[in-house]
């Protein structure tokens, strides 16, 4: 290629790389926050170190991004508050991409998929999970999620109990206080793997209903912060190409979770 032909693509890289320097310069430190239960998305060492599929994930997006990102941990319930207060600026914590959400914050491109799975302590008990089939048996999920939207849609007929974290409705699931529990597929098989899920198992299909689960998972953010946005998406394109995603993946799970 001669010299003049390469001139264009040359100054275009470094346009690109001069934009991306001057957002990280305009954004400076983006606080993004997650809760610390959820593992394996989100969890604490035994060391007291913040990991987790969805936090290293963060990272390696920010990094390829180009920004400056500091993680922080909060309750799930005052995440939206947060993000409205501008206490943040990203939440990392498993929010499926909805109609109804999108109208209160944007979006990055989906990071993960939203499908759903019961997970039960006693399988043998429950070979079918239908509402009618779960009348009267107590049915638990994390407060204020797509989860909790969907068992008070449909199993009415239950005994439904809501928990502040998924760690605490595993808890009472190990301990007989709970029959089932409704989680995201990846949070279950990391309980049942776990000593505390021994015996315990997914029961029933997974749930994938678009109208409550939305587009998958993604990173939320203001509305008004469509450039971070739009490097957020760039940074996942980049790590989705080079295998950074998948390293991660195999890291943390036998099976794709994109």
């Amino acid at each position: 290629m001669a010299s003049t032909q390469r001139r264009p693509l040359v100054f275009a890289a470094l346009l690109a790389i001069a934009m991306v320097a001057a957002l990280s310069a305009q954004a400076g430190e983006v606080k993004v926050a997650s809760e610390g239960t959820y593992k394996p998305f989100s969890y604490f060492t035994a060391g007291g170190q913040l990991t987790g599929f969805d936090v290293e994930l963060a990272a390696a997006i920010c990094k390829a991004a180009g920004l400056d990102c500091v993680m922080v941990t909060m309750d799930y319930d005052g995440m939206m508050v947060a993000l409205k207060e501008k206490k943040i600026d990203v939440i990392d914590s498993g929010m499926s991409i909805t109609a109804k959400r999108k109208k209160v914050v944007a979006f990055t491109d989906r990071t993960r998929t939203s499908g759903k799975r019961f997970v039960s302590c006693a399988p043998d008990k429950f070979k079918k999970i239908g509402p009618e089939d779960l009348k009267g048996d107590i049915v638990g999920t994390q407060a204020d999620t797509t989860s909790a939207d969907y068992i008070k849609a449909f199993y009415a007929g239950s005994d439904i109990r809501l928990y502040k974290s998924m760690d605490e409705a595993f808890a009472d699931l190990s301990a007989g206080r709970l029959d089932l529990a409704l989680s995201q597929d990846a949070t279950g098989y990391a309980f049942i793997s776990s000593p505390a899920g021994k015996g315990c198992a997914f029961v029933g299909d997974r749930l994938d209903d678009p109208k409550f689960f939305g587009e998958g998972v993604g990173l939320a953010l203001r509305q008004s912060d469509a450039e971070i946005v739009a490097a957020l998406n760039a940074g996942l394109r980049k790590i989705l190409a080079d295998g950074t995603y998948k390293a991660l993946n195999d890291k943390y799970f036998p099976f794709s979770v994109y």
